[in-house]
């Protein structure tokens, strides 16, 4: 993932209410979600390359996304092929660590042992982010109840255009809507946005590039007695959302 809009506890009818877009390399091989872990039971894409997954979502109303991060004025693309997948993060978030011991998960994660990553993890009880990079040991953002922006830099950093425009849009798509369906629906049209507040195409929300762009797209709802993963295989612009089996 590179843009994730994060609504928690915002909703009356849905404790989570997550959309998300993919932008990686266009020709990077990754195979669509499907059952990744029986016990507990996750569901999430494969990446064919490093392994691993960009999005876990468990049946129990807990999941874990990673971004690549920026730091300085380097791409977050570039990689550092002897560190361990950044992918791995999502499936150890949710079959290893009870969330008593989250906190100290992600502590242990940097600096040195992966690429630059955000790792957003959210359930019906808590809603964290950890920003890791080889600057220091991890920082761990606990989120409070509200609407959220993480792309590669820092949660909700409203310096960046690309994201005070997504929160603007994630803002409006709250006030628009009548419950969780009604957001996700919203939402999804955000993901579509190809406009940028800037001259680089790359902050629009839907990128369309030969080379890099906008792969994939997902939205989550979580409400009390139901977990709905949707995942469209392609440009959200332009691709139909399929529900995820759990």
């Amino acid at each position: 993932m590179c843009t994730i809009l994060l609504a928690w506890r915002c909703v009356a009818d849905a404790d989570v209410v997550l959309a998300a877009n993919r932008d990686e390399l266009v020709a990077r091989a990754s195979a669509p979600p499907g059952l990744l872990s029986e016990h507990p039971r996750i569901a999430g894409g494969r990446d064919l390359v490093a392994g691993g997954t960009w999005l876990a979502v468990a049946a129990d109303g807990r999941l874990c996304a990673v971004t690549n991060r920026r730091t300085g004025s380097v791409d977050e693309v570039r990689r550092d092929p002897d560190r361990l997948s950044r992918g791995e993060i999502p499936m150890a978030a949710l079959t290893n660590v009870d969330e008593t011991g989250l906190d100290a998960f992600l502590d242990g994660l940097g600096p040195g042992r992966y690429n630059p990553v955000n790792v957003l993890y959210a359930s019906h009880r808590v809603a964290v982010v950890a920003h890791i990079d080889d600057e220091g040991p991890p920082r761990v953002v606990h989120l409070t109840p509200g609407p959220h922006v993480l792309t590669v830099r820092d949660v909700d950093d409203a310096s960046r255009p690309k994201d005070a425009k997504l929160r603007t849009l994630l803002d409006g798509a709250l006030a628009a809507a009548s419950n969780a369906a009604d957001l996700e629906l919203h939402l999804r049209t955000v993901l579509a946005d190809h406009t940028s507040p800037t001259d680089d195409p790359l902050d629009a929300t839907c990128i369309h590039g030969d080379v890099y762009g906008t792969v994939s797209a997902s939205t989550v709802v979580v409400a009390n007695d139901r977990v709905t993963y949707r995942h469209a295989a392609g440009r959200p612009c332009a691709t139909p959302f399929e529900e995820v089996a759990l």
